[in-house]
């Protein structure tokens, strides 16, 4: 059953999805009504961050030993992060896309197809990411349509910013980077236990940050402040704001990369889920697997309103903070001490 492994390419597209995934098109008006002009500031600093964290987990990810109750909690988590995402996914799909669309029927055949996917080989999950590297270009070089229009006196005054502005843009900058702890379930996995070296983490996290830093600056730069606090999706009102001959309505367009993009996350967070389950049972994968993308497909449509949405979203910092950050620390903290014991 867990008889796979992974590349150094594979861990960080895999990484780079999930953590992309579940924030990209809501971030940019988060931090920048957290951090307004100094967003960018505080993003690169959380940016940082992450950076040691993964070194850390790079370095020390052979204690990172679960017994059954912590591979519980870690799967009760990601299908929570999934169950979130969808609802936050068919409410965005209804207004922008399918108005008409009853929610059941979105998220339905997204859950269907992650389905699909971890019922099939390894390599469906592992390799399904390889689909949005095009698309990742596309994205960024669309935006560079809009430099033209860009405000660049919106960037000042800079460093003029006070204690909870660092606190509460820290905080919506650490949602980036949710699915942290997806590399060291990963990472004993790598082909022949062979070296990450730090260099290839720091290129991944540069690559990492410079996408999230070019969508924060062109919306900061694009909008004013008193525009982003009214704009949900200050991306999608970018990308519609620019006129293409190839296709009518750029935004449009780009939402349907965008559900591309998050079906395949959901995709890896369950995979995550499920892998976790399969190293505590040899028997019944299959009939998990149906039962909880049937839980999923269930719990978001008893969330499909805005303020339970955004008071959902909101949990999603406190849990990343605990699943992505503290808890992986302690039990690494206790596989170290535990091979000092033995």
């Amino acid at each position: 059953m867990n008889k796979w492994t992974v590349s150094n390419k594979q861990l960080f597209m895999f990484l780079f999805v999930i953590q992309t995934g579940t924030i990209f098109i809501t971030l940019q008006s988060r931090v920048i009504n957290a951090a307004e002009q100094n967003a960018w500031i505080v993003f690169n600093l959380a940016s940082v961050l992450h950076l040691i964290l993964l070194i850390i987990f790079n370095k020390y990810y052979q204690y990172f030993q679960l017994n059954k109750f912590e591979k519980w909690l870690f799967q009760i988590y990601w299908y929570t992060v999934v169950i979130i995402f969808l609802a936050t996914i068919g409410f965005l799909l209804i207004v922008w896309v399918f108005p008409l669309t009853p929610h059941w029927i979105v998220i339905g055949i997204i859950v269907f197809i992650s389905f699909y996917a971890n019922i099939s080989k390894y390599a469906v999950p592992l390799n399904i990411s390889i689909i949005l590297i095009p698309f990742v270009f596309l994205f960024v070089g669309a935006l560079f349509l809009s430099v033209p229009d860009l405000i660049w006196t919106n960037l000042f005054p800079l460093g003029h910013i006070d204690k909870k502005q660092w606190i509460n843009g820290l905080e919506q900058s650490l949602d980036a980077f949710i699915g942290l702890e997806a590399f060291l379930i990963l990472r004993p996995f790598v082909q022949d236990k062979k070296d990450l070296k730090t260099k290839q983490i720091v290129f991944y996290q540069i690559a990492l940050t410079l996408f999230f830093l070019i969508t924060i600056l062109f919306s900061l730069l694009f909008f004013s402040l008193e525009d982003i606090k009214i704009i949900p999706i200050a991306i999608m009102y970018l990308l519609k704001s620019q006129g293409v001959t190839f296709v009518e309505r750029l935004d449009l367009f780009f939402t349907y990369i965008w559900m591309t993009w998050s079906i395949i996350t959901v995709t890896l967070f369950m995979f995550l889920g499920i892998h976790l389950y399969g190293t505590m049972h040899n028997k019944g994968h299959f009939k998990f697997t149906a039962i909880i993308h049937f839980i999923i497909f269930i719990c978001p449509l008893f969330l499909l309103s805005r303020d339970i949405l955004k008071k959902a979203n909101d949990l999603l910092f406190y849990g990343h903070l605990i699943f992505g950050i503290l808890l992986p620390l302690f039990i690494l903290l206790k596989g170290w001490r535990k091979s000092l014991r033995d």
